[in-house]
């Protein structure tokens, strides 16, 4: 019966693992479709010459790991140092957990399910971190951009005043500029550069700068207006983002109380006093509770976040 528990818990996790990434697939594929038709709409409506077009001919660049399965694109997101050393890292306290939980209650089983609700602690925290440089992102874009305008306003060309301001940018945004300096160095141009510099951000925005600096190197136009309508963009829909965050922020946090406040609970008694929680993996009747906890944890989860996302 402990054996079922604990991979019941691991399907568990999985299963929320899963939804989360069927939320979140439909929104991705819908931004690239977009971004996509844009560009070929820019670039049927305006082409440029033969001589532009030999050299906007894309090079060869290597491609990205795929985002979703390399853990480099996961730490660049979450502003961790990429490499061995990192997995290594956030691996060690997992296993430590699992050896203290199989000690302090005296089961193997109860191994994984400790390094289940680390797992889970673990995923709440890089999911933490990526929002947090998400929003410092976008927060730096409009400045970057009004700084790119300035520059092009007084006859700079796109590629030079994205270098001169990229100079003066502070992290987290200076390292995807500096990516992209570095790959067009290596001779890719600098909206693909961008792109794949961008690629593991997972953002709208940096695509639609790849876009427009695609657009005015190859095919010319006025793309410090196109940049300065973006910068004012953002900086509305940011403020517009705040107020909703202010405003919903109450419930969330409920919901992120009442959703841990069970499983952290349930951890401390079992590693605090093992004799008083011993007998839910012992006893059949203990078997049963843990059954319907699971099922009662499982269901509050969802209605919750069900309800985040509505809001």
């Amino acid at each position: 019966m402990t054996q079922a528990l604990a991979l019941l818990s691991l399907v568990l996790l999985a299963l929320a693992g899963a939804v989360e990434l069927w939320w979140g697939s439909a929104a991705r594929q819908q931004e690239r479709r977009a971004l996509h038709r844009l560009e070929e709409t820019l670039a049927v409506t305006a082409p440029s010459p033969p001589a532009a077009q030999a050299q906007a001919r894309p090079r060869a660049a290597p491609a990205w790991p795929q985002e979703r399965l390399h853990p480099d694109a996961l730490y660049l997101r979450a502003g961790l140092p990429t490499g061995w050393r990192t997995t290594a890292a956030l691996a060690l306290p997992g296993a430590a957990a699992a050896l203290l939980g199989g000690w302090r209650l005296g089961s193997a089983w109860a191994a994984p399910l400790m390094l289940g609700a680390y797992a889970a602690l673990l995923w709440l925290w890089l999911r933490r971190r990526i929002e947090r440089q998400r929003q410092q992102l976008l927060r730096q874009l409009p400045d970057f951009l009004d700084g790119m305008v300035r520059l092009s306003s007084i006859g700079n060309s796109l590629p030079m005043a994205f270098q001169s301001i990229a100079a003066g940018t502070r992290p987290p945004l200076r390292a995807v500029l500096d990516r992209t300096l570095q790959s067009a160095r290596a001779g890719l141009d600098l909206d693909r550069a961008l792109q794949l510099a961008a690629r593991p951000y997972r953002l709208q925005e940096l695509e639609l700068l790849h876009v427009v600096l695609g657009t005015g190197m190859r095919i010319g136009g006025r793309a410090d207006q196109i940049l300065q309508r973006m910068s004012d963009f953002m900086r509305d829909l940011a403020h517009a983002r705040q107020e909703l965050h202010a405003i919903t922020s109450e419930t969330r946090l409920s919901a992120w109380v009442l959703g841990l406040l069970p499983v952290l609970v349930t951890i401390l008694m079992s590693l605090l006093n093992p004799a008083f929680f011993l007998p839910m993996f012992t006893q059949p009747l203990g078997h049963k509770l843990l059954l319907a906890a699971l099922g009662l944890e499982v269901l509050g989860v969802f209605l919750l976040y069900r309800l985040a996302r509505s809001l």
